[in-house]
């Protein structure tokens, strides 16, 4: 950490700026990577990449910017990423262990009070959202007097920094989003979760005046695409809006959520509301991929996937739901599994038609969620006891090394037996169409695919081990 610090102090002699004025042009980024999953970090800006930065022996990295707009930036390492504000002048230095990768992150030398600022409310959001789901049992009127104090404690304490720091306009106009954004989102939620998600919306159960935030959303700040509060609050606000439509469509009095019109809806809401091709493309492709991996009908995936490709501008994302279309097909109930190679925990390889012997559960986890890493083994753990006629497989999914997979389940005193990692995890992901970590797949003893998207903590899935075991 001592030599962190002496290369601020030179980087800031060297590109001590006139920062007041933020003209320079130049800024410096750098750090160091504890536990790396692999050798280097890519930075983006605006979704372009601006380059790789590799790892030297002592798991650091450092750029140059040579000529700088202020703007948001996203670093990657790894299946993990985060963004920073780089303005002219900054020299700013990063340090994170990847095994508790936003909570270790932390920002040093010039421009890193409104970086660390920015991470800060990141996770303040996530213990947010647990607050506000117990909130939302409130009625309309308390909850909003909670909601409002929230927001008025966030600026007071912006207020704060801007009067200690001075920082600059463009960092107090993207903190101003952060906050107002995420209260718009926790408005958006709270409406449905209240009165009932599958209900058409009593309004005059509600202030005349309470979605009038709607009308100060601009949807086409590609800028933030990648900043948590905007786009954590653009979905949920379009399945609001899709199922308000389905509802004047609809002479019904419940939606059911895999109703093709209402997901459907959600794109042409998307498609004429939103002017920027960037944010226009990634709106799109998001409701497509949770559609597709989730549906249950040929007939819904394939106008999901239509109205997707009529909408659509983006050749990388058309060819990235096409292929997950295709794979997905590939994947339904009576299919073989691709046999794709493992490594066990002596670093001998297998396949998957090696470990699936019997009727079997494959289940996925990554070192960057170890809450869902410790609950999904403890709940395989109590289902083997049920099930004892069927196997479990774990399978890491990181592209980490080898060193740090074992060392996780060592520290977790895991039962390495059926534990796994693939051999090329990127290739693995896409053939068995792996979005999201909570997927399972169930195979039969002949292994024919029983289902390729369970979830182990669902209610109805001892259902289906009661029907195979």
């Amino acid at each position: 950490m001592k030599q962190l610090i002496v290369l601020i102090l030179v980087i800031t002699t060297l590109f001590g700026c006139n920062t007041n004025e933020n003209t320079c042009g130049q800024a410096y980024i750098g750090g160091e990577i504890i536990n790396p999953s692999n050798d280097y970090v890519t930075l983006f800006r605006d979704g372009l990449l601006i380059d790789t930065l590799f790892l030297d022996k002592n798991n650091r990295f450092s750029y140059q910017i040579e000529t700088l707009d202020p703007g948001l930036h996203s670093f990657y390492h790894g299946n993990e990423n985060q963004v920073a504000i780089i303005e002219p002048n900054d020299s700013i230095m990063i340090r994170l262990n990847t095994f508790d990768f936003d909570e270790s992150l932390v920002f040093s030398g010039q421009g890193s009070k409104k970086n660390n600022y920015l991470i800060n409310m990141f996770l303040k959001l996530e213990d947010e959202e647990h607050f506000i789901y117990e909130a939302s049992k409130l009625n309309p009127e308390k909850f909003l007097k909670k909601l409002d104090s929230i927001k008025n404690e966030k600026y007071q304490s912006l207020d704060a920094f801007k009067q200690k720091y001075s920082p600059s306009d463009y960092f107090t106009n993207v903190a101003k989003i952060g906050i107002d954004y995420s209260h718009y989102r926790d408005k958006e939620i709270y409406a449905y979760r209240y009165f009932g998600s599958n209900e058409p919306l009593p309004l005059d159960s509600l202030p005349n005046d309470y979605f009038d935030f709607r009308k100060e959303i601009d949807y086409n700040r590609e800028d933030l695409k990648k900043f948590y509060p905007y786009y954590n609050f653009l979905f949920p606000h379009f399945n609001n809006l899709a199922m308000e439509k389905y509802f004047e469509d609809n002479n019904e009095e419940k939606l059911v959520r895999t109703n093709i019109k209402y997901h459907l809806n959600k794109l042409e809401l998307i498609d004429d509301m939103v002017d920027n091709e960037m944010m226009k493309n990634i709106l799109l492709k998001i409701p497509t991929i949770n559609f597709l991996n989730y549906s249950t009908s040929f007939e819904d995936s394939d106008a999901m996937f239509n109205s997707f490709i009529e909408k659509n501008v983006s050749k990388q994302n058309e060819a990235y739901i096409t292929n997950l279309h295709k794979t997905l097909n590939r994947l339904r109930p009576g299919n073989n599994l691709p046999d794709i190679e493992l490594l066990n925990f002596k670093n001998e390889t297998a396949t998957l038609s090696n470990v699936t012997k019997r009727s079997t559960v494959l289940y996925f986890w990554t070192s960057a969620n170890k809450y869902h890493f410790k609950n999904s083994h403890a709940k395989a753990n109590e289902l083997k006891i049920l099930y004892p006629s069927i196997d479990f497989i774990s399978i890491n999914i990181n592209s980490n090394n080898e060193s740090n997979w074992k060392q996780l389940l060592k520290q977790n005193n895991i039962d390495v037996s059926n534990e796994y990692r693939f051999r090329n995890p990127e290739i693995a992901k896409k053939q068995l169409a792996i979005q999201y970590i909570i997927k399972v797949i169930v195979v039969d003893r002949n292994d024919n695919i029983i289902t390729s998207n369970a979830n182990l903590f669902k209610s109805d899935f001892k259902d289906l081990l009661d029907e195979i075991k």
